[in-house]
């Protein structure tokens, strides 16, 4: 026994040690990143928000909170990281408690909220070192180990996100001492692609998704019945009990993304609708803004400048459309005009063909060359194939059909790549091609 007491004194003081050193390390041996530090270091210095909009880069991206500020009377404000799932965002509510009492939260969420448990590493990266409650820091370690069983990885997180370079510890002593400077002089630097307020993050590029999107998003084909985890669900609900106990009212918002997304992936809806009727059954009012009718909002397709974030043209439609419909449900008007009553009649709204492929299947000396398109519902598409040379000329294979399906000699193919063009039928304009380069 005597020999068994100072190993047991040595081991509560190691695990004390370690208890103290781990939290340390977590929140200053850690790269920071730009935006998440400048947007948690505001938050915790305000004590005005009355209308906390919380996720991930798509509220950061697309929900201007001056502009709903303006629109809606409320000091709105984007409590956001980029990569924010379910966990992350109960992390950072819990923060905006801690110096704010918001009269609304709007949880803003996208399909991948629901079909998605596992965290991403970067948004604890992003957010460890900013959370300032002990417990809040101990209660989002054990939701992100749950999702994944990465104990030691989610603990020693220094390890994986620790400093590489001598200008990882000038950025992240520079982003501790003066963020808003740090940030000026990333915004000036950036040539007018970026500007920030409120934790929001204007974006402007010339690039355009709709450019370059061909065969990446693929209509899937499964039996899967897509529904919303029960892991999701408990989530769900520790979030309404978090904001009812701290007397704010919560809306959940459902984000709109591209069409091309809707089209392409059954669960980009299915999920959402078996969201709908969960958050009927608990009570919580949510606006589902994928169902929004054009009077609302427009098409937003033209202003993504990735798959999945919108420049700021696009953000100021989306926002506008969004303090619309707050404000109707402020003043307790119905809103069910403004929206397609299910998924089956927004799919029919849809006319056009967002995206093309082609794959190509040879036997002995024939080759079929078979295309497909993400369409609307009631949409006929034909395909027109050609051979693309070396110097850009184009012969014509086929004329535009509805069969989507062509065969020749494969000899016929030897002076170029194939390509396939599709458009709605009856229609002149081919919407999209396929440049015949995929592995």
């Amino acid at each position: 026994m005597k020999t068994l007491f100072p190993k047991l004194i040595r081991l509560a003081v190691f695990l004390l040690l370690a208890a103290l050193l781990i939290p340390l390390g977590n929140t200053f041996l850690v790269q920071l990143d730009t935006f998440a530090t400048v947007t948690m270091r505001e938050l915790r210095s305000r004590d005005d928000i009355e209308l906390a909009l919380v996720g991930s880069s798509i509220v950061q991206h697309h929900f201007n909170a001056p502009l709903i500020s303006e629109q809606t009377g409320l000091t709105a404000f984007d409590v956001t990281i980029t990569n924010a799932y379910l966990p992350d965002d109960l992390a950072l509510t819990r923060q905006l408690y801690e110096t704010n009492s918001p009269e609304w939260v709007v949880l803003v969420l996208e399909s991948y909220s629901f079909n998605w448990i596992r965290t991403d590493p970067q948004s604890q990266f992003k957010l460890m070192p900013h959370l300032t409650n002990p417990l809040n820091r101990l209660q989002y370690l054990l939701d992100i180990m749950e999702t994944d069983g990465d104990t030691l990885g989610r603990l020693l997180l220094f390890n994986s996100f620790g400093f590489t370079s001598f200008e990882d510890v000038q950025k992240a002593f520079r982003l501790r001492t003066d963020p808003e400077g740090f940030l000026a002089q990333l915004i000036a630097e950036s040539g007018g692609q970026y500007a920030y307020e409120d934790g929001f993050i204007r974006r402007e590029s010339d690039e355009r998704a709709m450019d370059g999107l061909v065969k990446t998003i693929i209509r899937e084909e499964s039996d899967y019945e897509y529904r919303v985890y029960d892991y999701t669900k408990e989530k769900l609900l520790e979030y309404k009990a978090l904001v009812e106990s701290h007397g704010s009212r919560l809306l959940v918002v459902l984000a709109p993304g591209m069409t091309a997304h809707a089209l392409a992936e059954p669960s980009y809806l299915a999920y959402l609708d078996d969201a709908q009727a969960f958050f009927e059954e608990i009570g919580v009012p949510y606006v589902n803004l994928v169902l929004a009718r054009p009077e609302l909002l427009p098409n937003l397709d033209e202003y993504y400048f990735d798959l999945y974030h919108m420049v700021g043209e696009g953000a100021d439609l989306l926002s506008t459309a969004f303090s619309q419909v707050f404000n109707a449900l402020r003043a307790g008007e119905d809103i069910s005009g403004l929206f397609y009553r299910d998924s089956a009649e927004y799919l029919a709204s849809i006319d056009f063909i967002t995206n093309v492929w082609m794959e190509q299947e040879q036997s002995g000396d024939s080759v079929t060359l078979r295309a497909d398109c993400n369409r609307g519902a009631q949409v006929t598409p034909e395909y027109s194939f050609t051979l693309r040379a070396a110097d850009g000329s184009e012969t014509l294979l086929r004329d535009y059909d509805a069969e989507p399906t062509f065969t020749c000699d494969v000899s016929l193919l030897s002076g170029g790549t194939p390509r396939v063009y599709a458009r709605v039928q009856g229609e002149t304009d081919a919407v999209f091609f396929d440049p015949g380069d995929e592995e």
